[in-house]
C-alpha cells in the first residue's frame, strides 16, 4: 500500500506502544475506519466483531500461512537453532502442504470429540485442585512460573500420551516459543538464543514422540496425529515428522500458552476489580459466567494474523491477494455494537459469544477443556485462598500482546 493511502489511524497504530492499554484506540478504530492499513506490522487491521467473524470463518479466504511463519523476525543466531533441532527436508522436497496439516487437525478433532469430555473434566479439576493446594503450602509468590503455566500441560499429559517426567521440559520449551513469537522484537540476541534453545529441546522432544508412537503405536493423541500423516506404505519420512511436530506444537502451545495467558489476565483483573472478587467470594456459583466475562473482558492475545488468497473486500476495504490481515479479537471483545457496557467488568453479566475461542472451522477445538480449566482455577483459587490479593503489578511479556509473564500475589 502507499504512503499516500495510509490514513492517521494506520499511521497512530504501534501495537507494541499500544499494549499497556490499547482498547481507546481499538475503540477509535471501530468509529473511524473499522478496517485498515497498519504500516508498522505491514497488513491490514480488523477490529469489529462483524469483520473479525467473517474472516474467522472463511480460511479458504483467509489463510492460515501468514500464523505459520510466526518466527521470520528472530536474530539469525536465534534461528538457527530452532532450524537444527527439527528434521530437515532434502532438498527436493517441499514444504509438508496444507492437505497434511488438513489431516493432523482432523485427527486432533476426532480424538476430542471422541473422548469423554466428563471423565477429561473431572481428571482436570484434580490435577488443578492438587496444583493450587502445592501452591498454596509453598507461600506466596509468582502464580504464573508456579502454577499458571503448568496447569494446561499436567491436564492435558495424559490424553496427549505426554510422560510426566516430560512435562517440565514441554511447559518450559512451549512457553519459550511464545515468548519468542510475542515479543522478538523487544529482545537482545543472547535472549533470543537461550529462548531457541530451549524451543529447539522441545522439539527434538516432540520429534522422539513422534518416532516413537510410528514405532510402538498407543491410545493417545500422539500416535493419532503420526497415523493422520502417516503415508500409505506405512514409511515414515522427513516431511511427516515435521508435521507431526508442527501439529503438537501447535496444539499443546494454543492449549498450554493461550490457557496460561487467559489464567494469568483474568486472575489480574479480577483482584483489581475488589467488588467483583467479593461478588464472586460470596456467590461462587457465578463462576462459570465470571470466567466467559474475565476472557471477553481483557483477551491476553489481542489478535492473528491471516492472509488472504485473493483479493477480497472486507469492511470497506478492497484488499488484494496475498495481503495479511491481523484479526483483533480483543477489539472484537469490546465491539459496543454486541456488547452492552463493553469496558466494564461485569461477573453478572448474561454470557455472550465472543471471539475469545475463536469462530468457525478452524476454531479452539479444546475449548470446551480450556473453559472448564479457568473455571476451576479461576473458583478454586478464590475459594480455597480467602486473602489473595496482588502483590505488586503484573510483569508482560514484551510485544503487542497482553500475556502475564509475572504475577505475584499474597494471602
Amino acid at each position: 500500500m502507499t504512503a499516500s493511502a495510509v490514513g492517521s489511524l494506520g499511521e497512530d497504530y504501534r501495537p507494541n506502544e499500544l499494549s499497556a492499554d490499547p482498547y481507546p484506540f481499538y475503540a477509535r478504530a471501530r468509529r473511524e475506519e473499522p478496517v485498515f492499513y497498519g504500516p508498522a506490522i505491514d497488513a491490514y487491521v480488523a477490529t469489529t466483531f462483524q469483520d473479525v467473524r467473517t474472516v474467522l470463518a472463511d480460511p479458504e479466504t483467509y489463510s492460515l500461512a501468514a500464523v505459520l511463519r510466526p518466527l521470520e523476525q528472530l536474530a539469525p543466531e536465534a534461528r538457527a537453532e530452532i532450524d537444527g533441532s527439527v528434521p530437515v527436508l532434502p532438498a527436493d522436497h517441499g514444504d509438508p502442504g496444507d492437505e497434511a496439516r488438513r489431516r493432523a487437525a482432523e485427527a486432533t478433532r476426532i480424538a476430542f470429540a471422541r473422548s469423554d469430555v466428563d471423565v477429561q473434566a473431572e481428571h482436570l479439576r484434580s490435577v488443578v485442585y492438587t496444583l493450587i493446594d502445592r501452591f498454596l503450602m509453598d507461600g506466596p509468590g509468582d502464580v504464573m512460573s508456579r502454577l499458571a503455566r503448568a496447569l494446561p500441560v499436567y491436564g492435558k499429559a495424559k490424553t496427549l500420551g505426554i510422560e510426566p517426567e516430560d512435562v517440565p521440559a514441554v511447559v518450559e520449551g512451549s512457553y519459550s516459543l511464545t515468548y519468542l513469537m510475542s515479543g522478538a522484537n523487544s529482545l537482545g540476541i543472547d535472549q533470543q538464543v537461550q529462548a531457541a534453545r530451549r524451543v529447539a529441546a522441545y522439539q527434538r522432544l516432540l520429534d522422539r514422540y513422534a518416532q516413537s508412537r510410528h514405532a510402538e503405536p498407543r491410545d493417545d493423541l500422539v500416535t493419532a496425529i503420526v497415523a493422520a500423516v502417516t503415508p500409505q506404505d506405512g514409511s515414515f519420512p522427513v516431511a511427516a515428522r515435521r508435521t507431526v511436530i508442527e501439529s503438537l506444537t501447535g496444539l499443546i502451545g494454543a492449549g498450554q500458552n493461550t490457557t496460561t495467558a487467559m489464567i494469568g489476565t483474568a486472575l489480574w483483573q479480577l483482584l483489581s476489580h475488589p467488588r467483583q472478587l467479593e461478588l464472586l467470594r460470596q456467590r461462587p456459583e457465578l463462576t462459570p459466567g465470571a470466567v466467559e466475562e474475565l476472557t471477553r473482558f481483557d483477551m491476553p492475545l489481542q489478535g492473528l494474523f491471516r492472509q488472504t488468497t485473493r483479493p477480497v473486500r472486507l469492511g470497506d476495504k478492497d484488499i488484494p491477494s496475498g495481503a495479511r490481515i491481523m484479526v483483533l479479537f480483543a477489539s472484537a471483545n469490546r465491539d459496543e455494537k454486541v456488547f452492552d457496557r463493553p469496558d466494564e467488568l461485569d461477573i453478572t453479566r448474561k454470557p455472550k459469544r465472543h471471539m475469545s475461542y475463536g469462530h468457525g472451522p478452524r476454531s479452539c477445538v479444546g475449548s470446551y477443556l480450556a473453559r472448564q480449566l479457568l473455571q476451576y482455577t479461576i473458583g478454586g483459587l478464590v475459594t480455597r485462598i480467602p486473602g489473595l490479593e496482588l502483590a505488586g503489578p503484573p510483569e508482560f511479556v514484551p510485544g503487542m500482546h497482553r500475556i502475564i509473564h509475572r504475577l505475584d500475589v499474597r494471602w
